[in-house]
């Protein structure tokens, strides 16, 4: 046994402590602008949640930001504002998060998975061609771990088959395509403001886009699809209607304020995360059995996750990294199991393992390293260390 074995094999753990793979950074002015609405007239959603949309309409360069209470509920408002049915078939990549696909679901419409660009790991414009029906309504592309989609294609796609587009940017806020923010894309984007996201709200999500129709459906819908001005309302002030089914998905000037602090700060997690990402790069660019990250097409990213490919020359598996890393207490994370292994998309659907070999090729070596602002250079080495060791360990 050496200093340099690791932990999973008798070695000791480079770390203590739990590194984990995402974390929110709180400071002093972010515990101020809370406090400060906290001693003020409202708490609930009021005057800085309006603030809150505004600098997000702004940054993103939009006419319009509605807050929600999280990411999943914005795709959900999105897809209702898109007018998705029973009936309806909506394209979408089965390499993410459920809520993604639930765009279509939430408004009983039928998700169909279309396979990725492995080098993206986003979808492929020609899989989502192969894939559109007379059915077809929709397209929910998601920008994976930051790197953006084929905008440029998948909207080529769009605009021939008249697909509203629903872009699921949870992950990518604060990043940029040919000089144009994420989000700032036809017809609506979606943010999410979890806490191990680009920025947070503690739980918080948020719809934009440059449609004015499209910004009133979602302002119902978030709020009991309650119209608060009907006919009338001038002469009876509480007069107020409701005309739909709609929900409580309004988030509070409590969230909004810490929201607004960190949008002060979103250049500098960004820098720090892009700092993280060279040095990722330099080391583990150089062991033969890592993928790292496909290189930004066209794009300035703000990277959420820094999601590796381990392959079969590291002398391991993807299982056994995890666990290594877990020994030495680097808390990497997979992103995703993909949906068509799920046995709700199985069982309600007809998906099942095999139809989509890209993405299942690069699910097979998928693990997310740690990577957020709270990270300092030395936890950054001890992740490098980490995988250095296990790849020293299993070179012949």
């Amino acid at each position: 046994m050496t200093a340099d074995t690791p932990a999973k094999y008798g070695g000791e753990p480079i770390r203590e402590d739990v590194l984990g793979y995402g974390s929110q950074s709180i400071t002093e002015a972010e515990k101020s602008a809370v406090l400060d609405v906290l001693d003020g007239d409202y708490i609930t959603r009021g005057p800085t949640v309006e603030e809150f949309e505004d600098r997000v309409s702004d940054l993103v360069d939009v006419d319009h930001a509605i807050a929600t209470t999280s990411g999943t509920t914005a795709l959900h408002l999105a897809g209702r504002a898109a007018g998705f049915e029973s009936d309806d078939e909506v394209i979408t990549t089965p390499l993410t998060f459920a809520a993604t696909a639930h765009t279509a679901t939430y408004s009983e419409a039928t998700p169909v998975f279309a396979d990725i660009d492995p080098n993206r790991r986003t979808l492929d414009p020609e899989s989502v061609r192969a894939r559109i029906t007379d059915k077809t309504v929709g397209l929910v592309p998601m920008h994976y771990g930051g790197h953006p989609a084929d905008i440029e294609g998948l909207l080529e796609v769009a605009d021939e088959h008249n697909l509203t587009v629903i872009w699921d940017a949870c992950h990518a806020f604060g990043g940029s395509w040919n000089g144009e923010p994420i989000g700032s894309q036809r017809d609506m984007a979606v943010f999410s403001f979890h806490p191990v996201k680009n920025i947070t709200t503690g739980e918080g999500g948020m719809v934009v886009t440059d449609d004015d129709d499209l910004a009133r459906r979602l302002r119902h819908l978030r709020s009991f699809d309650m119209n608060y001005e009907p006919d009338g309302h001038e002469s009876e002030p509480w007069y107020q209607v409701v005309e739909g089914v709609g929900y409580n998905y309004n988030i509070t000037d409590i969230q909004a304020a810490l929201g607004l602090a960190q949008l002060d700060r979103l250049e500098e997690f960004k820098q720090r995360r892009d700092e993280i990402i060279t040095q990722y790069d330099d080391a583990l660019g150089e062991i033969s059995g890592i993928r790292t990250p496909p290189n930004p097409v066209e794009s300035d990213p703000m990277y959420h996750l820094y999601a590796v490919e381990v392959r079969d020359e590291l002398g391991c598996d993807r299982q056994e990294f995890v666990n290594a890393m877990h020994a030495e207490n680097i808390g990497v994370q997979v992103h995703y199991v993909p949906l068509h292994f799920h046995p709700f998309f199985q069982e309600e659907f007809g998906y099942q393992r095999g139809m989509f070999p890209e993405t299942e090729r690069v699910y097979e070596g998928l693990v997310s390293l740690p990577l957020h602002p709270e990270m300092d250079d030395e936890d950054v080495e001890d992740v490098i260390t980490a995988v250095r060791r296990l790849d020293a360990y299993h070179r012949p």
